[in-house]
């Protein structure tokens, strides 16, 4: 399933790319609905990349997260409030997740967006069930996606310019290459930083489960 998903999404940012600001508003949507439906969205936050470059691509990628975290938060918060309780019990993880939210607010929701590794969308429904504010909510959740949408978006904006631009980046332009590689070892040092930054806060306000 995972493989054919995957297939959708490269047909669909080829539709994307041709279909100037309406692409740009359908791509932020599809991100939203990853997040609400817990479909893997790294490829969609590459394709930005390649698709609108690093600045675009980021600020697109950014606007879909805190979109698809705003549905969640807002679906548990007064839609499917009981239901979402309901399914948290039994599962120690999420409810320390839930304690440490509704003990630290926006910082504990900065810092596991700053993680590739927890699922962001959970994160979204256990914060609804708290009484964190919607803007807390939303500002904290924007500047935490920042870092890690920047690092794959450029890593997009790379694959696509190596794509399209043979004549700009060849074997003979070696100071290009070498500021395209040092820029992938950043992106990359920033999603592992970012991440041990994330583990570390997520430790100290839940040790017994993180």
């Amino acid at each position: 399933m995972e493989e054919q998903w995957l297939l959708w999404i490269t047909g669909t940012l080829d539709w994307i790319r041709s279909a100037g600001w309406v692409g740009m508003v359908w791509f932020v949507v599809l991100f939203a609905l990853t997040c609400v439906f817990f479909l893997p969205g790294s490829a969609l936050t590459v394709g930005a990349g390649a698709v609108y470059g690093f600045w675009w691509g980021t600020l697109l990628v950014m606007l879909g997260s805190v979109l698809g975290a705003q549905i969640n938060f807002f679906t548990s918060r007064y839609l499917l409030r009981s239901w979402i309780s309901r399914k948290l019990g039994g599962r120690p993880r999420l409810l320390a997740l839930d304690r440490a939210i509704e003990r630290k607010g926006w910082q504990v929701v900065f810092v596991s967006r700053l993680s590739p590794i927890v699922p962001h969308s959970l994160v979204s429904y256990i914060a609804g069930l708290t009484g964190i504010g919607v803007w807390r909510f939303s500002i904290a959740s924007l500047v935490g996606f920042l870092p890690i949408s920047a690092a794959y978006s450029y890593g997009g904006a790379l694959l696509g310019a190596v794509a399209r631009t043979r004549a700009n980046i060849t074997s003979n332009d070696p100071l290009s290459w070498a500021l395209y590689i040092l820029g992938l070892f950043v992106s990359v040092f920033v999603v592992v930083w970012t991440a041990r930054i994330a583990a570390k806060a997520l430790h100290e306000s839940a040790p017994e489960e993180f």
